[in-house]
This record gives structure tokens, C-alpha cells and sequence, in this order.
């Protein structure tokens, strides 16, 4: 084992943006309580915004002072489309969604004053849902715009544009770009060294949140796909992060990920989060798959223990570090599985036998129950049916009775079951390992 660490540097946008945290917009949403972990810059995830308490999405108009009328939804939060879209087809993969959310609609979207009902539409997504299009463009969030009026999102990598009630895409404003002030706090800009007592001096952001990297890369190339970015997501770069003591700064650089943003790295490694790390201190995704590592000064992997940080926070497990499966009785659907704080578990039909078929975009809104391989068991679960399978980033997700088991990101309280007959392929399971309601 190589006791060497590595430091990592985020990188400022030169556009207007501001960092989102995604502990209270979205995973706090999503999973509350249960699912979700806080993360200084990203999630996963996607927005809660993206339906109105009735269950549909909302679009409305807004006018920005620059940018003149632009869509925008129920809350007020931009909306932009993606110009390597194409007619009612999102080129959106797993990584790019959970950065940029879908406006998902059940087929009938509220309409504000003035939104031309003719061009409202919707297009399927790879996890069944669907997305609203309009002027058959598909509609995103931007995950780094935190409030009504945000357009941190617009021209970034020369593909993302805010969209007007005409169906115009507003092309990007280069002194809004050149003159910006990005709003993270300088500290997040910078990579500094942290020492362990078991792995020694290693890389973290400018919060401490430790970075790791993933031996599956290329040089200067991310390889983590869709799903594997919904649970580390990336050290985004939009200019040269500041180097703290011991970082060199000569070793920082980026690379470019599928959206068109930028991932920071360290002696050409990409540099990544743990979606698991709750805060400053935590190394829960050390030695995770046996391929992703903490980082050294110098740039080398640190294989140190793994298992040895607290994971009492982390989203989809339990305090001892393991997910508790129980069973709940909900009034409509009867005794199903649910996670140790009551929040319901599902399976997705088109999985195969201890296989997850859900991709990036499908994780981003269906997050895994995930594992060390020993889940704990509530009264009456049947021992006999809890197995596990491979995830393209090396977790473990539970399997029961051979069936993946996932949340669904639009569920906020234990009971809720939003997530039930989605798409037609999207159930909660009993205790006998059948599904309910197909």
C-alpha cells in the first residue's frame, strides 16, 4: 500500500453562477433523512422544483434584466435547453442530468400567462419518465442555480441557453461572462492537505471534503459514467483553483466531462467526491470497488484501509454503516419494504437478475440502496432473499429476491410511495420478494 495523498483545487466559473447545496434543494428533498448526503458543490441528483404539489410541472415567464423574457417554472427557477438535443429527443446522458435536471411532467404541464400551449410537448427519458419539451426542445434545470432568477447556467460550454416564449434560445452575453464575480466563497476555490491518522496527507477542497480519484480513468480523461457520477460527483473547473500549503500548484489542470463542463485534476488524475461524505473529516469512499482512492500531494493513489470513517450520515445506510431493510404497511399497497427510517424501496422491471439496468439519467432520480455487503434486517425480512450487485462505480446495490432495490428521488417522507407504477416498470416489492401493482 502506498501511503502517499493527493490534493485537489476547484476551479471558478468565469460565468455567472452560484453553487448549489444540494443538501437542502435536492438530496434533502429527495431522500430526507434517509437517501441523500450533503456535498460542497454538487448532487446528484435532481430538483424538486421540477413538479409543482400537484404532481405536474409548471411553466412560467419571467423577465430577466439581460436576457429579456425567458421561461421558467412554477417557482420561478430557470429553465434552458441543451442545442445537442434533438426534436423531442434528449441527448442528456446520466452525467449531464445530474447537472442539469429534467422539468419531468405526467403528460399535462401547467401553463402561465403567455406560454404558447402549442409548443408545450414531452419526450420519454431511459427510466420512463418524461421530460417537458418545448418548441420540441427538451427543458433542464441547472443544478448550480439556487434561487428564483438564477442564470448561472446560461452559455455554459457553449451548448446550454436559457429559452424564450417565442421557443429562442437566447444566445450567450460574453460581458456578463467576462465581468461576473463567481459567488462560491473563495475557499472552495482552492485545494489544500488534510492528514489521516491511518492514510496520512491527502487532497481536499477548500471546505476539507476529501477528493478522490478513480483508477478506471485516463490520463486527463474521466471514464465514470452517468451512474457512477450520480454518486461521485465531480470537482467542477471553470478556472485555475488556488493551491493551499504542500498542493503544487504546476500538478492542478482539467479535463472535459460530457456536459461541456470541466473536471479539475491532479497530476492528470480527474478529481471527484464521495456522495457518501457527510463532512470535513469523512473518507467514506476510500478503497471503494478497489478503484477509488484518496490522493496524495505528490499524485498518487493512497490505498490505505478502507472502512475505517464514520459513515453514520451517509444517505442510503444505516449508522453501523449498513442499510436496514424493514417492513411497512402502507393503507392502499399493503406490507412493503422500506429502508431503516421508512422510506420506501423499489424495483425497476426492466432489471435483470442481480443486475441494475438503471443508467446514469435513471440513477439520478432512482438512487441505489447501496451496501457493504452485509444489510441489517428488520422483523419478519426474509434473510433468504438479501443479495447484492455491482454498480458501474464499484458500490454494492441491495438485491431482493434477486431485484435491485432503489429510492425514488421524489419521495421526501417515510410513506411516501410517488414513485409507485412509474412509467409502468417502477413498483414497490413485498415481503415475499413479489412486486405489487403490476
Amino acid at each position: 500500500m502506498r501511503n502517499q495523498l493527493i490534493t485537489t483545487k476547484i476551479l471558478k466559473p468565469a460565468m455567472l453562477f452560484s453553487v448549489l447545496a444540494i443538501t437542502s434543494m435536492i438530496l434533502a428533498a429527495c431522500m430526507s433523512g434517509a437517501t441523500a448526503k450533503q456535498l460542497p458543490t454538487i448532487s446528484a441528483p435532481a430538483k424538486t422544483q421540477a413538479v409543482t404539489s400537484s404532481g405536474e410541472a409548471t411553466i412560467n415567464i419571467a423577465t430577466d434584466p439581460m436576457l429579456g423574457k425567458i421561461l421558467v417554472d412554477g417557482k420561478g427557477m430557470t429553465l434552458y435547453i441543451l442545442t445537442k438535443d434533438g426534436p423531442d429527443q434528449s441527448n442528456c446522458d446520466a452525467a449531464c442530468l445530474a447537472k442539469w435536471p429534467a422539468l419531468i411532467t405526467q403528460g399535462n404541464p401547467k401553463l402561465g400567462p403567455g406560454v404558447d400551449a402549442s409548443l408545450v410537448g414531452s419526450a420519454p427519458l431511459a427510466d420512463g419518465t418524461k421530460i417537458v419539451t418545448y418548441d420540441h426542445r427538451p427543458l433542464y434545470y441547472w443544478v448550480k442555480d439556487t434561487k428564483p432568477g438564477d442564470t448561472t447556467g446560461q452559455g455554459v460550454g457553449s451548448v446550454w441557453f436559457v429559452i424564450s416564449p417565442d421557443g429562442v434560445p437566447a444566445e450567450p452575453l460574453a460581458a456578463i461572462i467576462q465581468t461576473s464575480t463567481p459567488a462560491a466563497n473563495v475557499s472552495e476555490g482552492t485545494i489544500n492537505v488534510a492528514t489521516d491518522p491511518s492514510l496520512g496527507q491527502y487532497l481536499v477542497d477548500g471546505k476539507g471534503m476529501t477528493l478522490y480519484i478513480f483508477t478506471n480513468d485516463g490520463r486527463d480523461k474521466s471514464n465514470c459514467d452517468a451512474g457512477c457520477l450520480a454518486n461521485w460527483p465531480p470537482l467542477l473547473a471553470h478556472s485555475i483553483p488556488a493551491s493551499g500549503p504542500g498542493v503544487e500548484a504546476s500538478q492542478i489542470g482539467s479535463a472535459m466531462l460530457a456536459d461541456g463542463s470541466q473536471i479539475v485534476t491532479y497530476d492528470h488524475h480527474p478529481l471527484y467526491y464521495f456522495i457518501n461524505d457527510a463532512k470535513p473529516g469523512d473518507i467514506t469512499g476510500q478503497g471503494v470497488g478497489s478503484v477509488w482512492f484518496v490522493i496524495s500531494p505528490s499524485g498518487k493513489e493512497i490505498e490505505g484501509p478502507v472502512g475505517s470513517v464514520d459513515t453514520s450520515n451517509s444517505v442510503p445506510v444505516a449508522a453501523s454503516g449498513e442499510p436496514t431493510i424493514n417492513l411497512a404497511t402502507d393503507p392502499t399497497l399493503g406490507q412493503i419494504l422500506v429502508d431503516g427510517k421508512g422510506m420506501t424501496l423499489y424495483v425497476f422491471t426492466k432489471d435483470g437478475p442481480d443486475q441494475s439496468n438503471c443508467d446514469a439519467a435513471c440513477l439520478a432520480k432512482w438512487p441505489p440502496l447501496l451496501t457493504q455487503g452485509n444489510p441489517i434486517l428488520g422483523p419478519r425480512v426474509d434473510d433468504s432473499k438479501i443479495g447484492s450487485a455491482m454498480l458501474a462505480d464499484g458500490t454494492k446495490i441491495v438485491t431482493y429476491n434477486h431485484m435491485p432495490l432503489y429510492y425514488f428521488i421524489k419521495d421526501t417522507k417515510p410513506g411516501d410511495t410517488n414513485g409507485q407504477g412509474v412509467g409502468s416498470v417502477w413498483y414497490v416489492i413485498n415481503r415475499d420478494g413479489e412486486i405489487i401493482g403490476k
